[in-house]
């Protein structure tokens, strides 16, 4: 039977069925016709596709990939740029009826703001993403309905709770044409997977099973050091090796070492949910835009993904290696998008070499949970972290009360244990004084003890602030005083002055910088953590006490 004919009978009535359902409009039958000769066209021009569009059973078993896409044809369009009339329909079949699209477009309800978010991640171990080529614009509603390498792939590696997603980024060119590749009767694409942080370059389908084998022989946290020694031995390259998944199988698969040590993704998949298209997609730019002014291109990458689960706690992100999930993360005020990439740095950037990986996940209540962690496991986590958190507040609030000499109590508690406590407490002669309150005797003794403090925002706007003598930068950043009102939160200073993260870093410069007490190695640990770190002037402002000597300095905030 021709397929012309076939086409013409079948085409309208099957794609007229589908958008009726949808409340879809019905195009004409020549746009139907146009649609599955696109389809057929798609399976004809790949890498040794049979010439004609052979419609027996048996050679459809032989070709899962051709089965796959004739089964997915009846739900929906794979995607495709190749006419007009295709992307239409394509584009009809993705959408939902009207009354769905107004429900999905709508604001999330009082009801989903207040359902708990914690513990609503799915277990699973690892996550591979498919490198399609394609904008989050044009794709499909659900991938794993209208692609059949995504069908294929999510089928074969389902036993090994792996998680599969689209991501805008193009495959290598280089992939498609490797030498020794073998014939293909679908797309090759590159497929990088996490938290190992590897890419696998130019995989067709035909190697699913070969790669679902590869991964049960190499264990989370075992692959990338595998490769590491492989390539170190026997390759020429300082980043990628060519090798056999399954020894003898006669299919050589080039495997890259993902440059940037961390990565953070965000659903960006708007025809799934609007939500996740508009506000995924800012928090993505915002994210893009925070790596590129930053100059972090190569220690933390932004991937923008297809549909990750859970879209009315949109916008979703997700950070490897940790695989901390967050959500309703705020597009209109950029401390969320900060605290996301500190942490990111903070797991496996540019910190990675400086201290391993806190436990305990940032942001906890917008923390959906991790990778390799049930639902009970999640709360369980969450419980310890916020029991935690209440102790340490505790603590605060008693040490606020008590005299501490230039550098916190907290800080001094943090490395008590590791032999850091004696390198913390190394202060000048009259730091170790300490300071006695008294009542001022006069109008000029009060006016004595403050210090005028000029702050610079990034945008090189001041504010003159008048200091008391022995509080810190921190403490005047956090004070409701209305004459303090001009930088009121103008720093994040997530942990109070425990010296655990960097977000209350500033820019002290000279004359000044050199009247400051020395760096110490506490100090030191956290400013590796600074985005955008200067050397000499970056310092943390919750270990910055004002004196006298510091009259007229200027406290330069940085931009993140």
């Amino acid at each position: 039977m021709s397929f012309a004919p076939r086409a013409h009978s079948l085409a309208r009535p099957l794609l007229a069925t589908k958008l009726r359902s949808t409340g879809a409009p019905v195009p004409s039958s020549t746009s139907c016709v146009s649609f599955v000769r696109g389809v057929h066209h798609l399976l004809r021009s790949s890498e040794s596709a049979p010439s004609a569009f052979k419609h027996s059973r048996s050679a459809n078993r032989k070709d899962p990939f051709k089965t796959s896409s004739l089964l997915l044809l009846r739900n929906t369009a794979p995607t495709t740029r190749s006419s007009a009339p295709i992307v239409s329909i394509h584009r009809a079949l993705s959408t939902a009826s009207p009354a769905s699209a107004s429900a999905s477009a709508s604001e999330p309800t009082a009801s989903e703001d207040d359902e708990p978010i914690q513990g609503t991640t799915a277990a699973y171990s690892r996550h591979l993403l498919i490198c399609t080529g394609v904008l989050a614009k044009d794709w499909a509603k659900k991938p794993e309905l209208s692609d059949p390498y995504h069908n294929l792939l999510m089928s074969e590696v389902r036993g090994q709770e792996v998680k599969v997603n689209w991501v805008e980024d193009e495959s290598s060119p280089e992939s498609q044409t490797h030498q020794g590749a073998l014939p293909s009767k679908g797309p090759r694409h590159d497929l990088v997977l996490f938290p190992d942080n590897v890419k696998f370059l130019g995989i067709r389908y035909e190697a699913f099973r070969d790669l679902t084998r590869y991964l049960a022989q190499h264990p989370v946290g075992t692959l990338r050091p595998t490769l590491e020694k492989m390539i170190a031995a026997n390759s020429d390259s300082i980043n990628r090796i060519t090798t056999e998944l399954v020894p003898g199988s006669g299919e050589p698969i080039t495997i890259e070492l993902v440059r940037e040590p961390s990565a953070v993704l965000v659903c960006v998949h708007g025809s799934r949910d609007c939500r996740c298209g508009d506000q995924g997609g800012e928090l993505y730019q915002i994210l893009k835009d925070m790596v590129q002014a930053t100059g972090l291109k190569n220690s933390v990458k932004i991937y923008g993904v297809s549909h990750i689960g859970g879209h009315k706690f949109a916008p979703n992100t997700i950070m490897y290696p940790s695989g901390d999930w967050h959500g309703r993360i705020s597009v209109l005020d950029s401390a969320d998008a900060m605290q996301i990439l500190f942490d990111a740095l903070a797991n496996g950037g540019i910190a990675g070499g400086v201290r391993e990986r806190a436990a305990d996940p940032i942001m906890i209540d917008r923390w959906r949970g991790r990778i390799g962690l049930n639902k009970e496991q999640q709360l369980k986590l969450y419980e310890q972290v916020l029991e935690k958190k209440n102790h340490q507040r505790l603590s605060t609030t008693q040490q606020q009360q008590e005299p501490r000499g230039l550098f916190s109590a907290a800080g001094e508690e943090l490395y008590e244990d590791d032999g850091l406590k004696e390198q913390v407490n190394a202060q000048s002669i009259d730091s170790n004084k300490p300071v006695e309150p008294s009542a001022p005797t006069d109008a000029g003794a009060a006016e004595a003890a403050k210090v005028k403090i000029v702050f610079e925002t990034y945008q090189k706007v001041r504010t003159e602030i008048e200091a008391k003598v022995g509080e810190r930068i921190l403490d005047i950043v956090k004070d409701k005083d209305p004459s303090r009102h001009g930088v009121y939160q103008a720093l994040e200073c997530t942990c109070g002055g425990q010296l655990e993260c960097a977000t209350c870093h500033v820019y002290i410069e000279p004359p000044y910088s050199a009247r400051l007490p020395p760096v110490s190695d506490a100090e030191e640990d956290m400013l590796e953590y600074a985005v955008g770190r200067k050397d000499e002037v970056s310092r943390l402002g919750c270990q910055i006490k004002i004196v006298p000597e510091l009259e007229g300095m200027v406290v330069k905030l940085p931009q993140y």
